[in-house]
């Protein structure tokens, strides 16, 4: 038996937690990643068959 309990559950909260900041950078990443799809798609579709303003 473990003379401090919460420094078990300390430790398995850390272990827990660790994978959550490259998780969070994933989902940073896929999230600009469509957000610079969906610019590059309003460009091409939108902008460049307007042509020449002007």
């Amino acid at each position: 038996m473990a003379e401090h309990p919460e420094d078990d559950e300390a430790y398995a909260a850390d272990e827990r937690l660790a994978a959550v900041p490259s998780g969070a950078m994933a989902l940073a990443g896929l999230t600009v990643g469509l957000l610079l799809l969906a610019w590059l798609l309003i460009y091409a579709f939108v902008f460049l068959q307007r042509g020449m303003v002007g």
